[in-house]
C-alpha cells in the first residue's frame, strides 16, 4: 500500500466523519443526502482509521527489523512507547484547550455560569469514555491503549504470530473492561480492526496473491460483506445480540478485502498515476491535516448551533462547518504544528 494512497484515503474518510457529526445536530427533516451518506459510511471510515493505524505501526516495525536485523530488542524499542503516546497526548491536550474555548464562546463569555454547568457535565461523562468537551477524542484515548498493547506484544514476544495472539487477547480484554464499566459502544466496535491492520501488514504479500488468484470470488464476497455492513448500520442497535456480533465480522474483513482488491483491480495504481493531479493532491493535502480536522470540527459543529450563533439553514450549516474546520485545521497545521504534532 503506497503511503500516498493511505494518506489520501484518510483525507476522504475524514469528510464522512465531519458530515456525521453535522447530522447529529440536525433535525430529521434537515438530513441532506450527503449527511445520510456520511451516516452510512462513518463506521467504515473509523474501521479504516484503526486498520491503517495498526498497518502503519507494523509496517514501520518490519522496515526497522529488515534494516537492522541484528539489533537487540532493547535497542530497537528504546523510547518507542513514550514517543508514540506523546504523539497522541500532545494533540489531545492542545485541542482539549481549543474545545474548552469554543464551549465558553458558544454560551457567550457573559454567561459563564451556564458554561461552567455544561463543563461540569462534560467532566462527568468522562466516566463513560467520552472526553468532553472534545467528544471525538475517545479515538485517541483508545488508540493510546492499543499502542501500549502493541508495544508489550511485539517487544516481549519473539514470534510475530504469537505476538498477534497476545495483541488480540489484550484487545478483547480492553473491550470486556469497556463493556463492564459502561463505555460507549464505539469503544467495542472498532479496536479489533487495529489488530486486523497489524495482521495485514505481516501477511500483505500472501493476502494479495490469494486475492489476485481468486479476484472474482473475492469481489463477490466483498459485495456480500458490504451488504451485511449496510444492513448492520441501518438496523443498529435493533438487532439480536448474536446477529449484532456476527454482522460485525464484516467490519473486520472489509478493509482487508477493499485494500487488496483496490490493488488487484488497478484502483491503487490509477490513483498513484494521478496522485499529483488536482483531486489526488487535494486528498493528500487533506489527509495530511486529517488529525487536525478530526479534532477541530466538533467545536465548530457545536458553535454554529449554539446560543451565540445558530445557523438555521442546514446547507449553510454544513458549508460553514466544513469550511471552518478545514481552514482552521490548515492554519493550525501550518503555524502551530509545534504545539500539536510530536
Amino acid at each position: 500500500m503506497p503511503k500516498e494512497f493511505s494518506v489520501a484515503l484518510k483525507g476522504a474518510l475524514s469528510l464522512f466523519i465531519v458530515g456525521t457529526h453535522i447530522s447529529s445536530l440536525c433535525q430529521p427533516d434537515e438530513a441532506l443526502l450527503w449527511l445520510r451518506v456520511c451516516n452510512l459510511l462513518t463506521p467504515l471510515a473509523l474501521v479504516f482509521f484503526f486498520f491503517l493505524s495498526g498497518y502503519g505501526l507494523m509496517t514501520q516495525l518490519r522496515l526497522r527489523t529488515l534494516r537492522t536485523p541484528t539489533t537487540s530488542p532493547a535497542t530497537l524499542w528504546a523510547g518507542w512507547l513514550p514517543r508514540r503516546l506523546w504523539g497522541l497526548l500532545k494533540p489531545f491536550l492542545f485541542f482539549y484547550a481549543v474545545a474548552l474555548f469554543f464551549l465558553f464562546a458558544g454560551f457567550g463569555f457573559d454567561h459563564i455560569p451556564q458554561a461552567l454547568a455544561q463543563l461540569k457535565v462534560n467532566f462527568i461523562i468522562w466516566k463513560v469514555g467520552i472526553p468532553g468537551p472534545l467528544f471525538v477524542a475517545w479515538y485517541l484515548l483508545e488508540l493510546m491503549v492499543l499502542y501500549v498493547f502493541f508495544y508489550f506484544s511485539f517487544r516481549y514476544v519473539r514470534r510475530w504470530g504469537r505476538a498477534v495472539l497476545v495483541l488480540v487477547g489484550l484487545t478483547l480484554l480492553l473491550m470486556l473492561v469497556a463493556w463492564q464499566v459502561g463505555f460507549g459502544y464505539y469503544w467495542l466496535r472498532y479496536p479489533l480492526c487495529f489488530s486486523v491492520g497489524v495482521v495485514y501488514a505481516i501477511y500483505e504479500r500472501n493476502i494479495y496473491k490469494r486475492v489476485k488468484a481468486c479476484r472474482l470470488i473475492c469481489l463477490a464476497f466483498t459485495l456480500l460483506l458490504g451488504g451485511v455492513y449496510i444492513w448492520s448500520v441501518q438496523t443498529f442497535p435493533n438487532q439480536p445480540l448474536v446477529l449484532l456480533i456476527t454482522s460485525h465480522l464484516a467490519y473486520f474483513a472489509l478493509p482487508v478485502m477493499l485494500t487488496a482488491l483496490s490493488k488487484v483491480w488497478g484502483a491503487t495504481d490509477l490513483f498513484m498515476r494521478r496522485a499529483h493531479g488536482p483531486v489526488g493532491s487535494a486528498l493528500m493535502w487533506l489527509g495530511g491535516i486529517s488529525l487536525e480536522v478530526y479534532l477541530l470540527h466538533m467545536s465548530f459543529v457545536s458553535l454554529y448551533r449554539s446560543q451565540m450563533i445558530y445557523i438555521q439553514s442546514p446547507v449553510l450549516f454544513l458549508i460553514a462547518v466544513y469550511a471552518s474546520s478545514i481552514f482552521g485545521a490548515y492554519l493550525i497545521a501550518r503555524y502551530l504544528r509545534v504545539l500539536v504534532r510530536a
